[in-house]
């Protein structure tokens, strides 16, 4: 299935903060930030009713991925479109 919103624009700056389009989000103590974006993707999918595509920056490791995230919270790497 196609995603029919915008790419959510994520940046991880370590293993318990990051942004999600520009707002500051932070994991839990002894929580991990990826599960925290994927969650919040997830409520986004689901409430759009179809897959929320993001562009996630992890300045941890110098890279970046694209992924596509479904509203029963599994995902899927999407093919590099300079990212």
């Amino acid at each position: 299935m196609q995603p029919t919103s915008p790419a959510a624009e994520v940046r991880v700056f370590s293993h318990h903060a990051g942004l999600i389009d520009e707002v500051p989000v932070t994991a839990p103590p002894f929580g991990n930030i990826q599960d925290v974006v994927i969650g919040i993707l997830q409520q986004r999918a689901q409430q759009l009713g179809a897959p929320t595509p993001a562009v996630i920056t992890d300045d941890r490791y110098g890279g970046a991925v694209r992924l596509l995230i479904h509203p029963d919270g599994s995902t899927e790497t999407l093919p590099d479109a300079d990212c």
